[in-house]
């Protein structure tokens, strides 16, 4: 396997967290933590990271066990307080998920936006748009990696017929979507919250995002493998689908058109911007 697919690959398993949200063990790394508070912090982190294994083994009331003993060792353990929310969401509990998630955001996480999107799934699933809306609009502010969060809101937008604003958040999903560039940049980003702004790692990341400097690496990485393991041209031409869609909702069949030819042009076999197309297209000669 070439060198540069290599690394594709492994940026997509150190990031890739990051990108289908709701992850585990992402806010607040351990090793922070432990160095900023060793002693009693080292056995809160044992039994978190047993009530991982309980979670990623589907085992949620055991992985609840553990975090809560884990917090009443250390009750600002923000990684424990995370997992703790996913797993009372998992469990459809989610006022519990609601209040754990709450208490973290005042805790200064480090990805807020994974936080806002978990808030967002979870006011979905209680039939509470609004509160929704607002969770993924604020999760996309405050995302490196902010694409699925657009879409999100894109699609609750279309829910309330409100087709502008819905073309408007599939744009932006669009101009965010998962290229090799926005995910190094996102990477800097993310990396460049573990430092206070005063450092000198700091400001060198500052100024190679300002520069893009950056992008003289990205011919390390293969796109097609990493396009691939994302599954960004079906996931793109969705989103050029559903912005068709809208468009022709509003009777603006000629522009409506374009953007279902395009979702066609990136995914042939699209039942969907198929018939949609065709429905555009009769419009047409009406």
């Amino acid at each position: 396997m070439k060198i540069n697919t290599v690394i594709t690959y492994f940026i997509f398993s150190v990031w890739g967290i990051l990108l289908v949200m709701g992850a585990l063990t992402i806010i607040g790394p351990d090793w922070l933590v432990e160095l900023s508070h060793p002693g009693k912090n080292v056995e809160a982190i044992s039994i978190k990271n047993a009530g991982d294994t309980y979670l990623k083994s589907n085992k949620y009331n055991e992985a609840i066990q553990q975090y809560t003993k884990a917090l009443k060792i250390v009750p600002d353990l923000k990684s424990a307080i995370a997992n703790l929310g996913v797993a009372y969401q998992k469990t459809g509990n989610y006022n519990k998920a609601i209040i754990s998630f709450n208490y973290l955001l005042t805790l200064n996480p480090e990805f807020p936006g994974v936080v806002y999107y978990n808030l967002g799934e979870i006011f979905e699933k209680m039939e509470q748009p609004e509160k929704a809306l607002e969770s993924y609009l604020l999760a996309a502010d405050t995302s490196a990696f902010p694409e699925k969060s657009y879409q999100k809101a894109g699609h609750i937008y279309m829910g309330q017929r409100e087709w502008n604003n819905a073309i408007i958040n599939f744009k932006l999903a669009i101009d965010n979507r998962q290229t090799i560039e926005n995910s190094y940049k996102g990477m800097l980003l993310t990396y460049q919250k573990a430092y206070s702004d005063t450092t000198d790692t700091y400001q060198e990341i500052s100024n190679i995002l300002t520069t893009r400097s950056y992008l003289s690496h990205l011919n390390e990485y293969d796109e097609k493998i990493f396009n691939k393991q994302l599954n960004q041209e079906v996931n793109l031409a969705k989103t050029y689908n559903n912005i068709g869609y809208c468009l022709a909702m509003q009777e603006k069949y000629k522009e409506a058109q374009e953007y279902l030819n395009i979702a066609l042009q990136i995914y042939p076999s699209y039942t969907e911007a198929k018939n949609n197309l065709k429905v555009v297209d009769n419009k047409l000669v009406e």
